[in-house]
C-alpha cells in the first residue's frame, strides 16, 4: 500500500477486479460506514482462512495468482476501520452468517472470535438479525453503505453479482437508508448479539 496513497491498495490493480480496489477506496475514503450481511462475514472483518474458503468455492476456480491476491486483499481491508482514525462502523449481520461453516467449525470458530473482538473498539457497533426476526426489508442483498463528508456524497455498493453495483442517486440512497434503519430495528442489541455469537462458537 502506497504511503502517499495509504487508501489504495496499488499492489493488487494489475491482479484484481477493478470493483475490488473501489471497495477498497470507498471504505477508506469514508466518514462512516454502514453495512448488512446475510450469509457470509462482512469482508471488513474476514480471517484469512474464512476468506480462503470462500475464493475456494469459486465457479470457475480462480487463476493462483488472483486466488492468493483476493485472499490477501480481502483480510486487508479491515484497515480502513482498525487505524486510529478509523470511521464509525455499523454492521447488521443475519444469524445465518454466523451460524453456515465456512471453512468448517474451526474456521467458524476463530471467525467469530475475530469478529466479537472487532466488537470491542470503540467505533465498531455490531447488531444480528436472529431467525426468529422472520422476514424484514432487504434481506435478500448485502449492503455498503459508505458515508460521504455531505449526504449527497453518499454512495451505496450491492454485493449481488460478482462485479458489485454502486449506486448514487439520492432515491435510492434514501431507499438503503430506511432499509438498513428498519433492519437494525429488528436486530438484536450490540450486548444480545455477542451474547449470540458466544452460544455459537462454543457449540463449534
Amino acid at each position: 500500500m502506497s504511503p502517499s496513497n495509504p487508501g489504495r491498495f496499488n499492489e493488487y490493480r494489475e491482479l484484481l477486479p477493478a470493483t475490488f480496489l473501489d471497495i477498497a477506496e470507498l471504505e477508506w475514503r469514508a466518514q462512516g460506514l454502514r453495512v448488512s450481511t446475510m450469509t457470509h462475514m462482512p469482508g471488513q472483518f474476514q480471517t484469512e482462512a474464512y476468506a480462503r474458503a470462500l475464493f475456494e468455492a469459486a465457479i470457475p476456480p480462480l487463476p493462483a495468482d488472483e486466488f492468493e491476491g483476493r485472499i490477501a486483499h480481502r483480510v486487508q481491508r479491515h484497515r480502513a476501520v482498525d487505524r486510529t482514525d478509523a470511521p464509525p462502523y455499523r454492521l447488521v449481520v443475519h444469524e445465518a452468517a454466523l451460524r453456515i461453516e465456512v471453512g468448517g467449525r474451526k474456521v467458524l470458530r476463530e471467525q467469530l472470535t475475530h469478529l466479537m473482538a472487532a466488537a470491542d473498539r470503540d467505533n465498531v457497533t455490531i447488531q444480528a438479525i436472529p431467525f426468529s426476526a422472520g422476514a424484514f426489508p432487504g434481506a435478500g442483498q448485502a449492503i455498503l453503505y459508505a458515508l460521504g463528508r455531505v449526504p449527497r456524497l453518499d454512495t451505496v455498493q450491492l454485493d449481488r453479482t460478482s462485479a458489485g453495483e454502486f449506486i448514487y442517486s439520492e432515491t435510492q440512497l434514501c431507499k438503503y437508508r430506511l432499509q438498513l434503519d428498519e433492519m437494525q430495528r429488528n436486530a438484536l442489541t450490540p450486548k444480545k448479539t455477542l451474547d449470540l455469537m458466544h452460544t455459537i462458537a462454543s457449540t463449534l
